[in-house]
């Protein structure tokens, strides 16, 4: 009994920390932003993805400040898109959502951000591209009064790069054991093997693999 209420107990933790435990890569690339005729000259700028769990995405591009043609930068501050449906295609994977709700928080400290205060409940926008392990190209169609702020997030040449099968990651599996040969994973996928387990050393796909 007391074997069983352990192995239960451990199932549980195992359960609960794979819930909790999301999976952040920062890309880094060129932003452009248009407003009406105007488009700004690119910047390097990082955008995070969120991964909270498999299929869905969580987009933030952080410190937005929009500059427009005849007029002072405004600092929008973060912006988050959250829960962004990704479907395999290749070697990436694509998204493409309309009329979803953008949600702004301050950025880093020192400027003062508006639009976490103006729009406390968020404005509609309009997300789609293009994602793999190694790049990101996403636009952004976010609705201001009665305009549209434009945003292109680095270039959409994924049909003529090499890039990882990010995609391919996502749906393959394995199981996951312990140096004493118990399993504690099962027809997991391979990208979120780790994810729920305590530091130590694992064998995954025959090989040690070490979760810190």
């Amino acid at each position: 009994m007391k074997k069983l209420l352990l192995a239960t107990l451990t199932a549980c933790g195992v359960w609960l920390g794979a819930q909790a435990q999301n999976t952040t890569h920062d890309y880094t690339d060129d932003l452009v932003v248009s407003v009406d005729n105007f488009s700004t000259p690119p910047m390097s700028t990082t955008v995070s993805i969120e991964f909270p769990e498999e299929g869905l995405i969580n987009i933030e591009l952080k410190n937005f400040t929009l500059e427009m043609e005849g007029a002072a930068p405004i600092p929008v501050g973060n912006i988050h898109v959250s829960e962004v449906p990704v479907t395999p295609q290749g070697d990436y994977n694509v998204f493409d959502l309309k009329q979803k709700t953008a949600t702004f928080s301050d950025g880093d400290p020192g400027t003062l951000w508006m639009w976490s205060l103006l729009f406390p409940n968020g404005l509609p926008i309009d997300i789609s591209g293009k994602i793999s392990d190694t790049k990101l190209y996403c636009t952004l169609d976010l609705t201001f009064g009665t305009q549209i702020i434009h945003v292109t997030f680095g270039k959409d040449d994924f049909e003529s790069s090499i890039h990882s099968t990010w995609a391919g990651k996502q749906t393959e599996t394995t199981n996951v054991y312990t140096l004493q040969g118990m399993r504690v994973k099962s027809n997991v996928a391979k990208v979120h093997a780790l994810d729920g387990l305590q530091k130590g050393i694992y064998i995954v796909d025959g090989k040690k693999v070490i979760k810190e």
